[in-house]
């Protein structure tokens, strides 16, 4: 007879999806939470019928199965919330109790944004992307410290490259400034205040096209004015008077004749 110990299988796929968030370092998409689960065969003398349905999941069971988690920490209290940030899934402790936590770690509190470097991230989250001189004629003043502080924690990022002259870097937000704040897309920030629409970068780019071109056409305007100026006064010299045989004053001043 056999002493090993026989290990009961998941009773659900949310209790699979729920232990392998819990024991990721990283968050995990849905892809690869289903791509996990389908590795996973039946082991000798284990149910394969019950493991063949797991191997099997869809992609809709799997998004099934992080609804239930979610509620099911929710109800229970335990002090752990499912949390999606850019499309990745994690389980973390809630905000009431990150006090005790950093206790028990002996972590100090938290950095904490100057009030001048969250207004310079606010602009850039609701109007990515932008460059340094674009932010800093919205708020008024220099950004330079406000940006590396930003910088340096990972909040913002370069992101490419202007049309402008000169090609200054563009500024975007971060994929931690997502999970810093607990949003799931930059989408939610027009949720947030909808006054504040997000920027889109296509149309901002042919604003910019649009408004260089018209720039362009402003300048030649007033050489096509003169130059129409010019015909009128031509033809206005050539053309007869309205009032029968006299011509327009000046027409005959060559006329030995003229009046």
């Amino acid at each position: 007879m056999s002493d090993e110990v026989k290990i009961p299988l998941p009773g659900s796929l949310q209790e699979i999806v729920g232990a392998l968030l819990f024991a990721s370092e990283t968050p995990l998409t849905a892809a690869e939470l289903r791509e996990s689960i389908r590795a996973v065969g039946a082991a000798e003398g284990e149910d394969a019928e019950i493991m063949d349905v797991y191997r099997t999941c869809t992609s809709k069971e799997i998004d099934s199965a992080l609804r239930g988690l979610e509620k099911a920490l929710e109800v229970a209290g335990t002090g752990f919330r499912l949390v999606c940030t850019g499309g990745a899934y994690r389980i973390q402790t809630v905000p009431s109790c990150g006090r005790y936590v950093r206790a028990m770690l002996r972590l100090d509190r938290p950095n904490r944004l100057g009030r001048a470097s969250l207004e310079a991230l606010a602009i850039i989250a609701y109007r990515q992307p932008l460059t340094k001189s674009e932010i800093e004629d919205i708020r008024g003043v220099d950004v330079t410290a406000n940006l590396k502080t930003l910088m340096d924690l990972q909040l913002i990022r370069l992101v490419g490259k202007s049309e402008l002259p000169g090609h200054p870097f563009l500024y975007g937000t971060t994929p931690l400034f997502l999970e810093h704040f607990g949003l799931s897309s930059l989408q939610q920030l027009n949720e947030i205040d909808p006054t504040l629409q997000r920027s889109n970068p296509r149309q901002k780019a042919e604003q910019y096209r649009k408004a260089k071109a018209d720039d362009k056409g402003e300048g030649d305007a007033p050489a096509d004015d003169n130059l129409k100026e010019e015909n009128d006064d031509d033809k206005a010299q050539d053309q007869p008077a309205a009032d029968g045989g006299d011509t327009v004053p000046g027409a005959g001043a060559d006329d030995p004749d003229g009046v």
